[in-house]
């Protein structure tokens, strides 16, 4: 079976349009169980349930969609790596017009105390297909159910993506 992920940005053009007035939390839709970010608060894993998730399509999901919604520091969340930002994720991807990656259902292995999933897929910008496709690799980690673990430890983070550049976890993002 295949995942797509399909995104049009063409919204969030129009939202920056004539408005000068900053979003307040009621300008945002949220899930049941979401906390909104107040201010100027940074966000936080703890502010989004998929990413507490034991099912890492769940964390792969979430991190597709703030991809393709723009929304750079959201995604960065899943790495979990001061290092990489969302303004390094809008580096890379902020030059998609429709952000689209096709991938098949992820290959999860463990092994010593952690597991790994593995999600390969194809980038593609529904909105340029003259951009090239890119293919590629994520991989996620988490610590499993040990005595003593985190709950950072206890969450899918990303540990490389390969679609880009080689994008790894720099020595300073534990876990």
């Amino acid at each position: 079976m295949k995942r797509a992920a399909l995104f049009i940005a063409a919204a969030l053009v129009l939202t920056g349009c004539g408005d000068d007035a900053q979003p307040d939390a009621s300008d945002h839709e949220a899930g049941p169980g979401t906390r909104l970010p107040q201010g100027d608060l940074p966000l936080q894993a703890a502010d989004f349930p998929a990413l507490a998730s034991k099912n890492c399509v769940d964390v792969v999901e979430f991190y597709l969609e703030a991809i393709g919604g723009r929304e750079w520091d959201k995604a960065a969340l899943v790495w979990d790596d001061p290092v990489i930002d969302g303004a390094r994720l809008e580096a890379l991807y902020g030059d998609y017009k429709v952000f689209n990656m096709e991938w098949p259902e992820p290959f999860v292995e463990g092994a010593a105390g952690s597991s790994f999933c593995t999600v390969s897929g194809k980038l593609t910008d529904g909105g340029d297909p003259e951009k090239i496709l890119r293919e590629g690799t994520l991989l996620l980690r988490r610590v499993n159910d040990v005595p003593g673990a985190t709950p950072d430890q206890l969450r899918w983070t990303l540990q490389s993506s390969t679609f880009i550049e080689n994008l790894a976890r720099s020595a300073r993002g534990e876990p």
